[in-house]
């Protein structure tokens, strides 16, 4: 019910705030593929400080946590617990959750700042801190900080699943390998500070992005015949509960939007902030043209969630009992079409998609461990961080997602509630060209 109630009142946040941007996240599609095309053709000329990115590389840094395992896994999972109904959930947070990415990354830009070193502090804690209430700004980053260590918990935790699992055949990883090996890379990628993050997320999105997209517009393909009917049943499932065989209700639209809005919200990240982080810190006389550009990765999320969605409806995992809810569902889809060369391409997306998640995580939470310690013990973060990522990877998969999710909660209601004050007393910021 905690989980429910939450999902609401960030919903009634997002459309507050998709109203007060007078739809921005229909008003600027245009530019926002106008702006990201002047980028990617001027990313080799564009200026970059020292401690700054170019606005091309903040936007991959912030898809490359968008875009993770859980991408993959959530509308499955959400199927599975709440019926096909839950995609129109998923659409239906991304669509509003664009108009939040929007506001908090274009605030975030305006109260960034710069430390006596010249390194950017940016991110939620900024404007809450100079406009809402400082304490807020302390509890959202602690708050931030250990979701952050969870949901690299929750990457590591399916990585390791799927590299050890009967799937791979002979080929198996014990879990404890992938723990550490995965904790070295990260650790080592995030010394190099945010330009080696940025390099990382800039070459692994696309490739991960295609990959994973080719796959599964092939499966789609090959199952044209069966679209109607999995749209039919996402609009008989909204609204008119199913009985399982176990005797449980699925479906309707309480479970649409408990499940639905909720994995949604979880998945594109709208109102948790994250994606204010690293957006934070690019070389852009613009705010709200940053803002406009992290919509996409909001749009992103929702195509590969749709995507993933049709995937299970059509391949029906979610329906078989002996499999354990997770990234062993979709493994049972691509080894339906591909065999084994499809659990080999699920193999190789599943670790992209992880391996650029809990980088941009644990960078997401260096910041907020900056700013709650003033720069200070970052050896004890990276140390922490390690052993959180190889904990992940030989922890219960239940335990680990479930406690990602309750920190979520109060994570977003702070940042997202703050944003909407924000707006109201600050709304001419939004508008503002530079």
């Amino acid at each position: 019910m905690f989980l429910f109630v939450g999902s609401l009142v960030i919903l009634a946040a997002s459309l507050v705030l998709t109203i007060k941007t007078r739809f921005v996240q229909i008003r600027m599609i245009p530019q926002m593929f106008s702006l990201l095309g002047t980028l990617l053709l001027k990313r080799n000329s564009a200026k970059e400080g020292k401690h700054s990115i170019k606005a091309h590389k903040a936007l991959f840094t912030a898809m490359s946590t968008t875009i993770g395992i859980s991408t993959i896994v959530s509308p499955i999972i959400a199927i599975k617990l709440g019926g096909a109904g839950a995609v129109l959930g998923f659409i239906l947070a991304t669509f509003l959750g664009a108009a939040v990415n929007f506001t908090e990354v274009t605030f975030a830009l305006r109260y960034r700042k710069k430390a006596a070193d010249g390194k950017i502090l940016g991110g939620p804690m900024q404007y809450l801190h100079d406009e809402v209430a400082p304490f807020l700004a302390k509890a959202y980053a602690v708050f931030v900080f250990l979701l952050m260590m969870a949901w690299s918990c929750c990457q590591s935790n399916q990585l390791a699943e799927i590299l050890n699992s009967p799937f791979t055949g002979s080929f198996r990883i014990p879990n404890i390998v992938t723990g550490v090996v995965i904790a070295a890379l990260v650790i080592g990628v995030l010394l190099g500070g945010v330009k080696r993050v940025a390099d990382l997320s800039t070459k692994l999105v696309p490739l991960m992005f295609f990959l994973y997209i080719g796959t599964s517009l092939w499966i789609i393909f090959c199952n044209t015949g069966k679209l109607g009917a999995a749209f039919e049943l996402i609009l008989t499932s909204a609204f008119s509960p199913k009985a399982l065989g176990t005797g449980a209700a699925v479906g309707g639209i309480v479970s649409a939007l408990r499940w639905g809005v909720f994995k949604g919200l979880h998945s594109c990240e709208a109102g948790v902030g994250t994606q204010a982080i690293p957006h934070s810190m690019a070389e852009t006389s613009a705010p709200a043209h940053q803002g406009v550009l992290a919509m996409l990765s909001t749009f992103t999320a929702c195509f590969l969630c749709v995507l993933s969605s049709l995937v299970a409806l059509l391949t029906e995992p979610w329906l078989d009992e002996s499999l354990s809810l997770g990234i062993h569902m979709v493994a049972k889809s691509y080894q339906l079409y591909f065999s084994y060369w499809g659990i080999v391409v699920l193999l190789v997306s599943t670790f992209l998609f992880a391996f650029g998640t809990i980088v941009g995580n644990s960078f997401n939470g260096s910041q907020c461990f900056t700013y709650l310690t003033k720069g200070k013990y970052l050896t004890f973060y990276y140390l922490a961080t390690a052993f959180v990522i190889f904990s992940g990877s030989i922890a219960d998969v239940a335990f680990v997602w479930s406690n990602a999710d309750f920190i979520l909660i109060p994570t977003v209601l702070i940042n997202t509630l703050g944003i909407v004050y924000l707006t109201f007393k600050k709304k001419e910021l939004l508008f503002q060209p530079t």
